[in-house]
């Protein structure tokens, strides 16, 4: 049987481009999706390529790396690295599309390729390849959140995984050791924990709060740990997202920022203002994915000064929310063949184990799962988050085209509404769930009854 195992139960196509009115409407254009550009190789010298990263500065060393190597035996190639910070990325690679201005190589996470799909911007890799046993086997959490995010379903490959994080706790050392505390295994320990951590007066805060652009990642989690369950409909196909647990899991989320246990300035946090909230020694704790603790190195932080732990547990569950990054190629690159040299040759085992050695991210692929540099010290609660079978995995329904605008914009808003207190975590969750609902129904009226459902 193949490592790749495509899934049959996915059966939405995405034959038709479809755009949602309010992503055109934000990018103002009204050009044709995936509408190729004219080549920029010069006749007789190496093709170039454009390969856009939204991975962030951190990677930046082990992408060059990785262009070097294949520079290396490659001259005909070359590689251009066009970098996109990750908090303007979603909007950013949609105006690209959307203006025929797409490059040949992109990376794209699992929440975006649904959305990518149905517009038509990405391309099957299958027909470049000798077929799936030229692919690297994948861990299972891996392979599973690829399927699911419909980056591999019946019609072929979409992208194929470069990185796979999952979240855990870091904690200033310092202060647990000051105030006497070990890293919290409950959420009603780890509130006790943020409150004995904050001292406004020192200007010390518990947690680094993220109020701004993906903050949807960091209560999302806990919804699912008061529900315990990762289920988003019931069988009518309603979204269940609004239901008493899942509010009181957002309220839960909420409060933290409403009695002060983060900077009030939070509410606008990103990814980057919470990393530094985290290591500049305002905040006592965050939630974040391996690559991180590069950062906290080159900010004098070490194992003298820093924990990880597992994330902590709900009244009803603990959970990991896995986060893919993927390579794929763009429908509207005009050099195909020469992606795809890239993307193939970047996908090797040995190629990958050194690139996710280098930024320090979990493999994606299963030789990863043996590599002794993730099964201890401050690496060990990601791989213990990544394999142990009692946690609950996140899911999303990513095969609804409207996920990426519920992800990027819709969660935000009514947050902030929230956090703003202009609504209640109730009539926040009821907004969402009804955008979903409404998103659901449409699928099913196109595609029938019968779709994607998490895991058993």
């Amino acid at each position: 049987m193949n490592d790749f195992r495509l899934n049959e139960d996915l059966n939405a196509s995405s034959a038709n481009p479809i755009i949602s009115r309010r992503q055109m409407l934000q990018i103002g254009g009204t050009a044709l999706l995936g509408a190729a550009l004219p080549s920029c190789a010069t006749k007789g010298g190496p093709q170039t390529i454009r390969f856009a990263s939204v991975l962030g500065q951190p990677r930046a060393k082990a992408i060059a790396q990785l262009i070097d190597g294949f520079h290396a035996t490659h001259p005909h190639i070359r590689v251009e690295h066009i970098p996109i910070p990750w908090d303007l990325s979603h909007s950013k690679l949609i105006t690209m599309f959307a203006g025929g201005n797409a490059p040949d190589v992109l990376t794209v996470h699992l929440q975006w390729m649904s959305e990518f799909r149905a517009m038509g911007a990405i391309e099957n890799l299958l027909p470049f390849s000798n077929g799936l046993d030229s692919f690297v086997p994948l861990t299972p959490l891996a392979e599973q959140s690829s399927r699911l995010a419909r980056a591999m379903d019946a019609t072929g490959i979409y992208g194929i995984p470069l990185e796979l994080s999952v979240r855990v706790m870091f904690y200033q050392l310092q202060w647990l050791e000051e105030l006497g505390l070990k890293p919290a295994d409950t959420r009603t320990q780890w509130r006790a924990l943020l409150e004995k951590m904050t001292d406004k007066s020192l200007n010390r805060y518990g947690y680094a709060f993220r109020g701004g652009r993906a903050g949807y990642s960091s209560w999302w989690p806990i919804c699912e740990e008061f529900a315990g369950t990762n289920q988003w409909f019931d069988q009518d196909h309603q979204c269940i997202i609004n239901s008493p647990d899942h509010v009181a899991g957002l309220s839960y989320w909420n409060d933290i920022y409403q009695d002060g246990l983060a900077p009030k300035d939070a509410l606008n946090w990103g990814y980057t203002e919470l990393v530094q909230g985290f290591w500049s020694g305002i905040c006592g704790c965050c939630e974040q994915d391996p690559e991180v603790l590069a950062t906290c190195r080159e900010h004098g932080m070490d194992e003298s000064t820093l924990a990880t732990a597992l994330m902590p547990a709900g009244p009803k569950a603990r959970v990991a929310i896995p986060g893919i990054f993927m390579l794929s190629m763009p429908s509207g690159s005009t050099k195909k063949d020469a992606a795809w040299e890239f993307i193939s040759w970047a996908s090797t085992a040995d190629r990958n184990l050194a690139y996710c050695r280098e930024v320090g991210i979990i493999p994606p692929i299963q030789q990863g799962l043996q590599d002794p540099m993730f099964s201890k010290g401050l690496y060990k609660p990601f791989m213990d988050m990544v394999t142990d079978p009692n946690i609950l995995i996140d899911w999303a329904p990513n095969y609804l085209p409207e996920m990426g605008e519920f992800l990027e914009l819709k969660t935000m808003e009514e947050q902030q509404k929230m956090l703003l207190k202009q609504q209640s975590p109730q009539e926040t969750l009821d907004r969402l769930a009804d955008y979903m609902t409404r998103a659901q129904k449409k699928y099913v009226d196109k595609y029938g009854p019968d779709t994607p459902r998490p895991p058993e």
